[in-house]
C-alpha cells in the first residue's frame, strides 16, 4: 500500500456498493477477521490480511463489520483456511519449494520450478484478488531485488474499489491488471499474453472461487487453455464448485447459490486431468482439518504442477 489511510463513508457498503463490491468486501472482511482469529500455536497469523483489513475499514464502520459477521465462525474459519492454503502454495511456489500436499498467485494463488528465484515466477490470479497477499508474503522471503509479476484476470467489477482504498503494490510485486472475460477463455488467455505473460518461464494459476461460476465447456476451456501456458514447473491451484447436495441443503435454509455448475470435487479433478493436468490431485476438507484444527464448512481444492 502507499502508506496513506483509505477513507470511505462507513455507510458505503450500503449506499454506493455494487452488489459484487459488497460481496468483495464481507469476503474479505472473513479474511481480515480469520487472520486475527485463527493462528499458528505460536501465536503467529497465518497469513497477512492487511490488504483487507485496509479495504474493511475503509468501506464498512466497526457496528457494520460485527453486523456483516455470520452467527458462528464456520464461514470465517473456512476463509481463513482457504486463504492460508492459497498462500503457502504461493509462497512455496515463488521461492521454488514443493509445497506439500495441504499446503498462495499467476504470481496470487495460484509458480515456480524448482525455481531459481522469486523474479523467474509469474503468478496469474483468475476471478480473485490475490495481489497484496502474493506481494506481502510471497516475495518479502526471497531475494529483495527479485520482483513477482502478478496477472490478476477479472471482468474489472471491484477494480476501481481496489485501487482506490489499496493504491500501489509493494516494491517487490508488477501488478498487471488484465481486464477479461473468463467466461470467454480464448480471449482471456490472448488478453494475458498481450498484457506480457511470458508462456515459457513457470506460473503459478488460482482459479479461487472461479470455476462454478463457469459453465462446464467454458471451464473446460478455460483449463486446457491454462495448461497450454504454463511452462515446466508451472501449479494450478483450483477451487472446486459446490456440489449439488451443499447447494440443496443450503437451499432448504432459505440460501440461494449463484453458481452455474454444481458438481462433486472428484468430477472437478476429472476435469482438470482431461484438459491436460496430469498430476492433478485432491486436496480434501478432512486433510485440512486436520492440518489446522479447525471444524468448517466444506472445503477442498485441486492442486497440479507440471
Amino acid at each position: 500500500m502507499d502508506g496513506k489511510r483509505p477513507s470511505c463513508r462507513p455507510s458505503l457498503i450500503n449506499v454506493d456498493l455494487t452488489d459484487v463490491e459488497k460481496t468483495a468486501v464481507q469476503v474479505a472482511l472473513y479474511r481480515y477477521r480469520g487472520a486475527d482469529t485463527f493462528r499458528r500455536p505460536e501465536g503467529t497469523p497465518y497469513y497477512d490480511a492487511a490488504y483487507d483489513k485496509a479495504l474493511v475499514d475503509a468501506c464498512l464502520s466497526p457496528e457494520e463489520q460485527t453486523r456483516l459477521l455470520p452467527d458462528n465462525s464456520s464461514m470465517v474459519a473456512m476463509m481463513a483456511k482457504r486463504t492460508a492454503e492459497i498462500d503457502t502454495h504461493l509462497i512455496n511456489a515463488l521461492l521454488g519449494g514443493s509445497g506439500g500436499s495441504g499446503s498462495s498467485g499467476a504470481a496470487t494463488a495460484p509458480s515456480a520450478e524448482a525455481a531459481g528465484n522469486a523474479a523467474s515466477a509469474g503468478v496469474s490470479g483468475l476471478g480473485d484478488d490475490h495481489s497484496g497477499r502474493a506481494g506481502g508474503d510471497g516475495a518479502g522471503s526471497g531475494d529483495a531485488a527479485a520482483v513477482v509479476t502478478v496477472f490478476e484476470l477479472d471482468s474489472g467489477s471491484v477494480e476501481t474499489l481496489k485501487t482506490s482504498v489499496l493504491g500501489l503494490p509493494p516494491p517487490h510485486v508488477r501488478r498487471v491488471f488484465v481486464r477479461a472475460d473468463l467466461a470467454q477463455p480464448e480471449q482471456a488467455l490472448t488478453a494475458l499474453a498481450a498484457a506480457g505473460h511470458d508462456a515459457s518461464r513457470p506460473t503459478a494459476f488460482v482459479a479461487e472461487g472461479l470455476i462454478g461460476y463457469l459453465s462446464p465447456e467454458a471451464g473446460d476451456d478455460l483449463l486446457r487453455r491454462l495448461r497450454s501456458a504454463a511452462a515446466p514447473g508451472s501449479w494450478l491451484l483450483l477451487t472446486v464448485p459446490p456440489s449439488p447436495s451443499w447447494r440443496d441443503s443450503l437451499a432448504g435454509r432459505g440460501v440461494r447459490l449463484h453458481h452455474v455448475t454444481y458438481e462433486e470435487p472428484e468430477q472437478t479433478l476429472a476435469r482438470a486431468r482431461a484438459q491436460g493436468w496430469d498430476t492433478a490431485h485432491l486436496v480434501s476438507t478432512e486433510a485440512v482439518r486436520v492440518k489446522y484444527g479447525l471444524e468448517t464448512n466444506s472445503f477442498t481444492y485441486v492442486l497440479a504442477r507440471t
